[in-house]
């Protein structure tokens, strides 16, 4: 199984299942934001760790298992991997917690506002 495969198969798949699942939640712009700022974290960390990894032949990746693309020593589908997992961990938490008490989940965005109710009720 090739690096790309197994990214497709274990991480983008579950990410879009729960995407479609989720995809009223995920109009909220703040989701995104937090989910953006973690994967830079993410990506901060890992690549420095992989390269000086890599640099000391304590793990390598295979050429015949990878793109070939490789950014400071690390192969391209690792910055994937490392990005779609923080994808799929931050649609996990979404779709564990539940819904915020008031929020419309983002459907502000797809509604016409609704006349006020001429009671005030």
């Amino acid at each position: 199984m090739t690096y790309a495969s197994f990214l497709a198969l274990f991480l983008l798949a579950p990410c879009a299942l729960l995407a479609l699942l989720l995809r009223r939640r995920l109009l909220c712009r703040r989701y995104w934001l937090v989910t953006a700022l973690l994967g830079g974290i993410v990506l901060l960390a890992m690549a420095p760790w992989d390269h000086a990894a890599v640099a000391r032949g304590i793990w390598n990746w295979s050429s015949a298992q990878t793109w070939g693309l490789r950014l400071w020593l690390i192969p391209l589908e690792e910055y994937l991997f490392a990005l779609l997992e923080t994808l799929l961990t931050t649609l996990l938490l979404l779709a564990l917690l539940p819904a915020q008490p008031g929020s419309d989940g983002g459907r502000r965005l797809l509604e016409k506002e609704k006349p006020a109710n001429k009671r005030g009720v």
